[in-house]
């Protein structure tokens, strides 16, 4: 399949959700994720979390989010739903481990910012 291929799939089944088709979506992004390499695509992972978290289907939602967890250690958007799936099954010390781990990324990353000296600044 083609790159350009690839880039329709992944779109169509963005556009699927947007309209409302999340079965479908979910399809769509699924045969996507069979055809592509895994080492960029936890952000497709997390696409498909939400729409098991949409869905109700909560461990689901768990398992793809602990997939793009894996692919992108620190991905706080992952982090961020995995918090909320916790939450919503009454598991409140993961969802604050969770949480605690998101600040502890954006200290870290704000700290980069903060020293004049951080190759962030270089130009």
């Amino acid at each position: 399949m083609s790159s350009r291929s690839l880039i329709q799939l992944k779109e169509n089944a963005e556009r699927l959700r947007e309209e409302g088709n999340s079965e479908l979506a979910f399809q769509t992004m699924t045969e996507y994720l069979k055809q592509v390499h895994p080492s960029f695509t936890q952000a497709s992972h997390l696409f498909l979390a939400e729409i098991h978290f949409e869905n109700r289907r909560y461990e689901d939602a768990l398992n793809e989010c602990n997939i793009s967890i894996s692919l992108m250690n620190n991905f706080i958007p992952a982090l961020e739903l995995r918090s909320r799936i916790f939450e919503t099954m009454s598991d409140l010390v993961k969802a604050e481990l969770d949480r605690e781990k998101i600040q502890n990324i954006r200290k870290i990353e704000q700290s980069k910012w903060d020293d004049p000296n951080h190759y962030y600044h270089y130009k």
